[in-house]
């Protein structure tokens, strides 16, 4: 086997070959401040051209053509069992990485052992943070969540805040969080299979479990505010139809459920999990009930008519 490489670049991906093509092209325009890495590119079953797009266009990334959906958690676990790095970054396929965002984890990595993960800092392509870095949820959070309405009216309310870890980040310097997205994460091999790897039982709320499965093992957690990642977020991995969005929204309050319950130790017929189903139930009838209004507008504009 040839020597590791510093990191591998592991993203899964489906239907998304725009997106696709300027994460590959920013990897290959990055500074990486001779950082050795690899590419793996795992493939959901697109049919839109993007695996021929990889072969046309970039040759020297390694492409996993799985041929159906397997989800994010298979996918990258996948993609990890082939990379010979001494790391492993996940991404999500609508990512755009600047210059040294990789290697600026890598480097933290290498001077923290005690760290099983690092998460980059999140941002939309006009800057607005994601708060990629966060605690874990409790019932407070279900009501200012990260990106609900009450939150975006009190920004700066202590509880969403501390939520939301917005003082940690604001100061620009590495701190412990209770979990990070996998939209951009860095992790350490070894403790990434002392816990099995992505819970492939999960869609929704991976990340969240993998980190709780790191620190339940005394392993710390950690957000870089320095390493930052361009992230469109929602408009990877194809389009949503009101068919996928039903599956998004039922699949996301259902992992909700079972990793609330699994970070508090609950017990799924407790009061505690009772009342979280309850609320999470509603949280789910008000979001469906709005996504299906909109499909409703959808199907009565004239075809070809501009939302």
């Amino acid at each position: 086997m040839s020597e590791p490489k510093d990191v591998a670049f592991i993203a899964p991906g489906v239907n998304a070959k725009r997106f696709v093509r300027e994460c590959m092209q920013s990897l290959r325009d990055s500074d990486w401040g001779g950082c050795t890495y690899e590419v793996i590119y795992c493939d959901n079953g697109s049919t839109d051209g993007t695996i021929e797009m990889m072969a046309d266009e970039f040759p020297e990334v390694r492409v996993l053509d799985n041929g159906k959906n397997l989800g994010y958690c298979i996918a990258c676990n996948q993609g990890a069992r082939v990379a010979n790095s001494r790391y492993y970054f996940f991404a999500n396929d609508d990512i755009v990485v600047r210059d040294l965002a990789i290697p600026k984890l890598v480097k933290y990595m290498d001077q923290h052992a005690d760290v099983a993960t690092a998460g980059a800092r999140l941002v939309f392509p006009d800057g607005r943070e994601q708060w990629s870095g966060r605690l874990f949820p409790g019932m407070a959070s279900s009501i200012f969540s990260r990106r609900g309405r009450l939150t975006k009216l009190f920004p700066n309310l202590h509880t969403v805040r501390e939520y939301l870890c917005k003082d940690g980040v604001e100061k620009g310097e590495p701190f412990e969080v209770d979990w990070v997205s996998a939209a951009g994460q860095i992790v350490r091999p070894e403790h990434f299979w002392e816990v099995g790897g992505f819970a492939e039982d999960y869609y929704y709320w991976h990340e969240l479990v993998l980190c709780h499965r790191f620190k339940q093992r005394g392993h710390k957690v950690v957000l870089h505010p320095q390493s930052v990642i361009v992230h469109y977020e929602g408009v990877g991995s194809g389009p949503r139809p009101f068919s996928r969005e039903r599956f998004h929204i039922i699949d996301f309050h259902r992992g909700a459920f079972r990793a609330y319950n699994e970070i508090n130790e609950l017990h799924r017929f407790g009061p505690a999990s009772v009342f979280a189903a309850c609320m999470l139930t509603v949280r789910a009838a008000i979001m469906f009930t709005a996504a299906a209004g909109r499909a409703a507008v959808r199907s009565l504009r004239p075809t070809g008519a501009k939302s």
